[in-house]
């Protein structure tokens, strides 16, 4: 009998949360208190749910766990494991730029075959660098309060400014380290930055700091996004990210334990493949790094269909779009920016990223890894320490 009650119960939690989670949404409080009280209701109806039916869960997010679609990605990983192998040695270059030659372990590789992997790997390196403002100034057009946090590529920029042959820099820390030292000497940059005008503050000058605008978002469909578009958008994110993982675990014969859904309250946050990481982490680096580079590589890959496919959109429906055109065109060019994003971000060697674990992989010295994450962890947290201030 009580089991019964349990779905009128969860209808409950739900119902208050949306109430909650609406009436914050239409208040006239700052954008980072909506933030923080429409989070507190989603985990409040996130504890609740998973509470009554003892699902696992973390400050109000639960998995949904199943078997289904697990043939799905062995099936795929069995019919074409070459080209697997190929897209994930990709994402790597595209990724790490020059150092992908050392982490992939084919040090020994003839020129025809380096030629064969790093002339590719190479243009779509400076491809998706090109794309990466492009998808940002899509994302920050679309967010609410996105105008105030784009002033911080402003700030970068004319910080910058005074460097000199500030671009021949670019390009040599692209081709050294590609994309993802490039995000994570931008992140140190702009927490430099951030702290500068934060020492100003201290010795009385408190002009810099307020003037500084974070350098990081928090980004919540519903809150500061639409809905729909936002839950769609990254839904095609998570799938195919945590889908390509799958592929490439599949690929090594690394068991599938389960695959599912992140639920937030009662918003989907997220999916996941559950990889045997014990297996996985016994596994050659090399094989660890293809596994974890693969969601990336995904993302990226889904970015540029995600570019044609607004193209020719945009083509085929012209100047003047109905308003469900105009929809659909802002969820295509939303899907496109956010794949970039994540993809960028998820490189950045923390340990909530796949970056992280690609750097344990690369840097030989327990102290060096340690150094190497608290020197970026601080200084994220520092790039969004002015929200405090808003």
């Amino acid at each position: 009998m009580k089991d019964m009650f349990k779905p009128v119960f969860a209808i409950g939690a739900i119902a208050v949360s949306l109430l909650i989670f609406v009436t914050v949404l239409d208040s006239n409080l700052p954008a980072i208190a909506k933030f923080v009280l429409g989070a507190a209701s989603l985990a409040g109806c996130g504890m609740a749910i998973a509470g009554l039916y003892k699902l696992e869960h973390w400050a109000g997010m639960f998995l949904l766990r199943s078997q289904h679609g697990l043939k799905f990605l062995d099936s795929v990983a069995r019919k074409y494991p070459r080209l697997w192998q190929y897209f994930a040695e990709m994402g790597m270059i595209v990724g790490y730029g020059s150092l992908a030659y050392f982490i992939m372990g084919r040090k020994k590789m003839g020129w025809k075959v380096a030629a064969a992997r790093y002339a590719p790997g190479t243009f779509i390196l400076i491809f998706v660098y090109a794309l990466l403002p492009v998808a940002m100034a899509i994302l920050l057009s679309m967010v609410r309060g996105g105008e105030e946090f784009s002033t911080a590529g402003s700030k970068f920029q004319e910080a910058a400014s005074g460097v000199d042959g500030l671009k021949y820099i670019s390009a040599a820390m692209l081709a050294f380290g590609g994309i993802t030292f490039l995000t994570t000497i931008s992140i140190v940059t702009y927490a430099g930055i951030v702290g500068a005008a934060l020492i100003s503050a201290l010795m009385g000058n408190g002009g810099p700091i307020a003037a500084t605008p974070p350098g990081g978002m928090p980004i919540l469909p519903g809150v500061n996004l639409d809905l729909v578009q936002g839950l769609l958008a990254l839904a095609v994110v998570l799938l195919v990210h945590e889908g390509m993982h799958g592929v490439l675990a599949r690929l090594y014969k690394l068991p599938l334990k389960s695959a599912g859904l992140v639920i937030f309250g009662f918003l989907p946050f997220g999916a996941f493949v559950d990889i045997d990481e014990k297996r996985l982490f016994k596994e050659r680096k090399e094989r660890q790094n293809s596994v974890m580079v693969a969601g990336t590589a995904a993302n990226f890959a889904t970015a540029i269909f995600f570019l044609a496919l607004l193209i020719s959109f945009v083509a085929l429906v012209g100047a003047s779009p109905s308003d469900l055109q105009r929809q659909v065109g802002r969820f295509i060019a939303l899907t496109f920016s956010l794949n970039v994003i994540v993809a960028a971000v998820n490189l950045v060697p923390l340990p909530m990223f796949d970056g992280y674990h690609i750097m344990r992989n690369a840097v030989p010295h327990p102290w060096l890894q340690k150094a190497i994450v608290y020197l970026v962890g601080l200084s994220f947290l520092l790039t969004l320490f002015p929200w405090v201030l808003r």
